[in-house]
């Protein structure tokens, strides 16, 4: 059984101090002797040298699923980098959780949904109902990361934010 697996949507490990050390950073799910991982945040760990792997091979495995995975990971590596918890959600949207600075998932409830778009949005009524209703659902606010991504494929890491709070006329 290798130490490292790759699978169709996640990265799985099984070498325990790697798993501990995921786990101390807020990264991968456990499932018995395993973590599994997403493509994306096993990414930013490589990139950070805590994963023994190449980054941009990662993001090719997360290219293959999700055109966004480039803006994607720039929006990881620009929160992750600052502290917080954020990680691509597990139950098949293409949404990021953010959660609050300080809390590991499992500690706190998810703070934010995150809709990731290129900068080359077009902000419409359309384009907002989904994800205000994704986060509506799921009792979160919701945070728009406008994210440019160059012609060469380098990743500007300042996203922009726009966020959208819930109203309520109760």
């Amino acid at each position: 059984m290798q130490e490292i697996e790759y699978s169709e949507d996640f990265l799985i490990i099984r070498q325990k101090p790697l798993i501990l050390k995921l786990r101390s950073l807020g990264a991968g799910v456990e499932d018995e002797a395993e973590t599994k991982i997403t493509y994306l945040e096993a990414a930013y760990f490589a990139d950070r040298k805590v994963l023994p792997l190449d980054k941009d091979e990662l993001l090719k495995h997360a290219l293959k699923k999700d055109e966004m995975a480039r803006e994607k990971y720039a929006t990881i590596k620009y929160l992750r980098d600052r502290g917080y918890i954020v990680r691509p959600s597990l139950d098949g949207t293409p949404y990021l959780r953010l959660h609050r600075k300080g809390y590991r998932p499992g500690e706190d409830k998810t703070y934010y949904l995150i809709h990731v778009v290129k900068s080359d949005w077009k902000a419409s009524s359309e384009s907002l109902v989904e994800p205000l209703e994704a986060a509506s659902r799921l009792r979160k606010e919701l945070a728009i990361a406008i994210v440019d991504v160059t012609r060469a494929g380098d990743i500007n890491f300042e996203p922009k934010f726009l966020k959208f709070g819930r109203l309520n006329f109760e």
